[in-house]
């Protein structure tokens, strides 16, 4: 179950949303913080995104570094530069 999980929340922020996507080091920054943190939330994607965000003061720096950016780049409106697909 736990791998399930993992995969999940990979799978979660490998898809670009609106404004923007996260790379490969976003989903491995982030994804201890979902499994410590949101493993009730799985494997509805939006909720544990929720839970993420909701527990934010909680994330290690990697991760605040990437919903900040995410968040920055939808403010901005604005695509990455450069954004890295995960493959399975």
């Amino acid at each position: 179950m736990q791998k399930f999980s993992a995969i999940a929340l990979i799978l979660l922020l490998a898809v670009p949303l609106p404004a923007a996507a996260y790379t490969q080091e976003d989903v491995e920054a982030c994804t201890p913080d979902a499994m410590r943190l949101c493993q009730q939330a799985f494997p509805n994607k939006i909720e544990v995104v929720l839970c993420l965000v909701k527990n934010r003061r909680q994330l290690n720096a990697g991760c605040t570094l990437a919903f900040n950016r995410a968040r920055a780049e939808m403010a901005a409106g604005e695509r990455p530069a450069t954004v890295q697909q995960t493959k399975f």
